[in-house]
């Protein structure tokens, strides 16, 4: 076990922030999933021609790649809510000790890489962590997007005021 030491509590708090943040994707999956059942029901139920439909299935997918970045960001909230709780405890263990523990528990469990590579520092996990929400982000705007061209479209062909 380390002592607790600032660059200790630094990493708990960093680490504690990085999962606040990466929760706020749950609004945003949320909102998706709104999104995702209204294009779907508007695909099985409305004539919208072959652009609609095109529209409509760009939506569909582009909500179905924001479920899966919202399934990464709140697997990574936990993880460092789990890392600031044990970092900010009274017995702070080590937390590089802890980074390269958690490398190796994904090699193990996933097989994600046959030779060791050196530990991630935190601030590049971080930086990775808030690069899934923005991707979360983006996949959002575009299933929105596509969604309204969809609605747009179909309202300005079917002659309705």
């Amino acid at each position: 076990m380390a002592p607790d030491t600032p660059e200790t509590r630094q990493d708990a708090a960093t680490a504690a922030l990085t999962a606040a943040t990466l929760g706020q994707g749950r609004q945003l999956d949320l909102l998706s999933l709104a999104l995702l059942l209204l294009a779907l029901a508007t695909l099985l139920l409305a004539t919208t021609g072959l652009t609609g439909h095109g529209l409509l299935g760009v939506s569909v997918t582009a909500g179905l790649v924001q479920r899966y970045y919202a399934f990464r960001c709140d697997l990574d909230a936990r993880l460092f809510a789990h890392w600031a709780a044990c970092w900010s405890g009274l017995w702070a263990p080590d937390p590089q000790a802890d980074l390269v523990a958690f490398d190796h528990a994904l090699t193990g469990v996933f097989g994600t890489s046959e030779t060791p590579t050196p530990p991630r520092p935190l601030a590049e996990r971080v930086r990775g962590a808030l690069r899934l929400l923005r991707h979360q982000s983006i996949a959002l705007a575009v299933q929105f997007s596509a969604l309204l061209g969809a609605i747009l479209w179909h309202l300005s062909h079917t002659g309705s005021p």
